[in-house]
């Protein structure tokens, strides 16, 4: 009888607070720094793994989650691989632009984008689906390679619905609903029956871990 594979752990995080985030800006696949407060949030997420072994550390190829993952990387003496695979979706005509009634045009593309996620591509930029299998053939071949080790991935929000939804075995319907804000990062255990743990990182509860999906 072969053995079962080795299960991988991954502590999955989104990007600090970028200076778009509270702006209604569109970023996409665009480079905003983070946010004082996303600075603090990255801090965070090292001082809740500061006891936690971890193999390897992951951010997409966007200073965000580069930024985001280094006081980890500094506190733990790791380097940080960048993958461009885990690269937020990118929104073609949309980047850069307000998606609220100051931009009608851009509001307007938009709202056709949110209406049909999945197969709607914004002029410039790549359908759900395409987006979907990018980052999906980015993980595999991370839990291949750290089968029954434990690593941090730093993504983004639509990265890592793809990702949490992927380790969890949700159906894809239910992935376009999670908001994954910058509050929080999770522990995941994939397989038959997969596990996760929320951590905060802003607030009074920031450095609290609990059982379950908090979101």
């Amino acid at each position: 009888m072969t053995a079962p594979a080795a299960t991988t752990t991954v502590f999955l995080a989104r990007h600090g607070q970028s200076e778009w985030n509270n702006q209604a800006l569109i970023t996409g696949q665009l480079n905003p720094g983070l946010s004082p407060k996303g600075v603090q949030q990255s801090e965070a997420i090292a001082m809740c793994l500061r006891d936690e072994p971890l193999d390897a550390i992951y951010a997409s190829d966007l200073q965000r989650t580069v930024d985001t993952a280094q006081p980890t990387a500094s506190a733990k003496q790791m380097p940080i691989t960048r993958l461009a695979g885990l690269n937020e979706i990118h929104l073609g005509v949309l980047q850069g632009r307000l998606r609220d009634e100051r931009d009608p045009e851009a509001q307007a593309l938009w709202a056709q984008w949110q209406a049909d996620i999945w197969h709607y591509r914004v002029p410039g930029g790549e359908r759900f689906d395409e987006f979907t299998d990018r980052v999906d053939a980015t993980l595999q071949t991370l839990l291949q390679r750290h089968a029954g080790q434990r690593i941090l991935i730093v993504g983004h929000r639509a990265t890592n619905r793809v990702l949490l939804g992927t380790l969890l075995g949700w159906p894809r319907e239910r992935w376009t609903e999670l908001g994954l804000r910058n509050k929080f990062f999770y522990r995941v255990t994939p397989g038959a029956e997969p596990t996760i743990a929320t951590y905060t990182l802003s607030g009074s509860k920031t450095g609290r871990c609990v059982d379950g999906f908090v979101m």
